[in-house]
């Protein structure tokens, strides 16, 4: 999977920071097909698809969200030892360079000369009001870098690691609360039939994401009656767990993605660079200069990121809500730049994943802007920006055109995924102390423990109880590393 220019390296599309974007142009054999949403089904899932941007959270993304236990001084540790093996970087290009800066300076000295201040994010990670910053990416080396690069290695030098691809995680065996083994599917010359734990110690950890952890627990007999008689009346029918051993909780409710909003400027200095022209066509020295250095625009996420700004609205509910703003070159013009708000910490908005009978997974319903006081942040985040750059000379805007309020052009976006999905998909299996078998809201322990099991766990995004301000990369490591820690300090099930 690589353009004819990477030929002959031992670099695939993945590897290119600047081919981020080909996802979009050619998902073939790379997105998943059983989710109604884009999806990267390649090994590392979305941090081997994504733009790479890889951020500290702010401490309200812990502390307004999660429960005891999963406080900002709780997971300091956790942080320290993500951000030890993958530091992030503001300048990917080796020569410590940053390309194509027109749209950043454009951008962010107008945001400046308003009274913006400049921070280094990950420095100060809790400085995230009216704030702007360049892109922090996990990158390293010119190369994409994150996970793959640092925990699977690592992992890979161990004797008692394994990894299959190509393989499905169908559905848990399991006899009551009790998982006994897994049993997996074969896809394009992957491995079938039963993995068996080990017995005693053996436990099972669902790392699938927020549709795939989901997935495979409605299909082990886990989630609301009505999923499971939907995987009962699918081909799973057969050998589906008997419905007097389903365990009844919440999953795939609590589903939330940061609110997208995109707007267009224009200005005269801003300078498009066709990152999608360069999969097959690029500028021969900037080819060249990537290939021989990992130097230049190619070392950079397409389509040209930053600046990235930051405030925080407070609610007439009385709740503080983030806006993590994400500034790209592109847009309808070759002086274009789209950016995008997203509406994260704070919000109150949810909705549910749900399956079907071809067992595929889909968003029933959208958890965007379903509260007013959603609504209302994200119109004064746009009316706060309008102000922001009202005196910038040169400066266009396309969206939302002038003689348009930042009410009606919030009301004319509709507020499902294709229009406002931001692919941060989190929360379909939330952890929290109100067991959901009991009518509370939780299908995930305090130690990251199936509600009615003795040993299945789920560690990824799914857990997430709300929204972080910003992309959520970063902190689903720091989730995954803190629940390592409490998993190894149970006793065997």
């Amino acid at each position: 999977m690589k353009p004819a220019w990477l030929q002959n390296t031992n670099l695939t599309r993945f590897d290119v920071p600047g081919l981020c974007n080909q996802i979009w142009a050619d998902p073939t054999g790379v997105s998943c097909t059983d989710i109604d949403q884009m999806a990267g089904c390649v090994l590392g899932g979305g941090t081997a698809v994504n733009a790479g941007l890889w951020w500290k959270p702010h401490p309200e993304d812990w502390d307004t969200n999660f429960p005891a236990g999963w406080q900002t001084k709780d997971l300091a540790a956790a942080t320290d030892r993500v951000f030890s093996r993958i530091p992030g970087t503001i300048t990917p290009s080796v020569d410590g360079k940053r390309y194509l800066s027109q749209g950043f300076d454009v951008l962010g000295g107008s945001l400046r000369a308003a009274g913006w201040e400049y921070v280094v994010a990950n420095e100060t990670p809790e400085k995230k009001n009216r704030t702007i910053g360049h892109s922090t990416f996990m990158f390293s080396g010119g190369e994409r870098g994150g996970p793959l690069a640092t925990y699977l290695v690592t992992a890979s030098g161990r004797n008692t690691f394994t990894l299959w691809t190509n393989t499905i995680a169908k559905r848990i065996i399991r006899t009551g609360g009790h998982a006994t083994g897994v049993e997996v599917e074969c896809n394009r010359g992957g491995r079938a039939g039963i993995v068996n734990l080990t017995p005693k110690t053996g436990r099972i950890i669902s790392a699938a994401g927020a549709f795939g952890s989901a997935k495979l627990l409605f299909r082990s007999g886990i989630g609301p009656t009505d999923q499971l008689n939907i995987v009962k009346n699918s081909t799973d029918g057969p050998t589906m767990i008997g419905s007097e051993q389903w365990i009844n909780l919440p999953v795939g409710y609590n589903l939330n993605d940061h609110v997208g909003t995109d707007i267009e400027l224009a200005h005269p200095d801003v300078v498009f660079y066709d990152y999608y022209a360069a999969w097959r066509s690029p500028i021969a020295s900037d080819a060249q200069t990537y290939l021989a250095n990992r130097t230049g625009p190619f070392a950079q996420a397409a389509p040209n990121i930053g600046p990235i700004f930051w405030e925080v609205i407070k609610g007439r509910d009385g709740i503080d809500r983030h806006l993590h703003w994400q500034a790209r070159v592109e847009g309808l013009t070759n002086t274009s730049m789209t950016v995008t708000q997203y509406l994260g910490t704070g919000s109150t908005s949810r909705g549910r994943m749900t399956i079907t009978r071809q067992l595929n997974t889909v968003v029933s319903t959208p958890p965007y802007l379903r509260t007013e006081h959603d609504k209302e942040a994200v119109v004064e985040g746009l009316i706060s920006l309008q102000k922001s750059l009202a005196n910038v000379a040169g400066l266009t805007w396309v969206t939302p055109r002038p003689g348009v309020t930042a009410e009606q052009f919030v009301n004319s976006i509709p507020a499902i995924p294709g229009r406002r999905g931001s692919n941060h998909w989190i929360g379909t299996a939330k952890m929290g102390t109100d067991d959901g078998r009991s009518g509370g809201t939780s299908v995930v322990d305090l130690n990251t423990k199936v509600y009615g099991t003795e040993n299945i766990f789920v560690v990824d995004a799914s857990i997430f109880p709300g929204m972080i301000t910003a992309n959520p990369s970063a902190a689903i490591v720091i989730v995954a590393e803190h629940a390592a820690t409490k998993i190894l300090a149970l006793p065997a099930p």
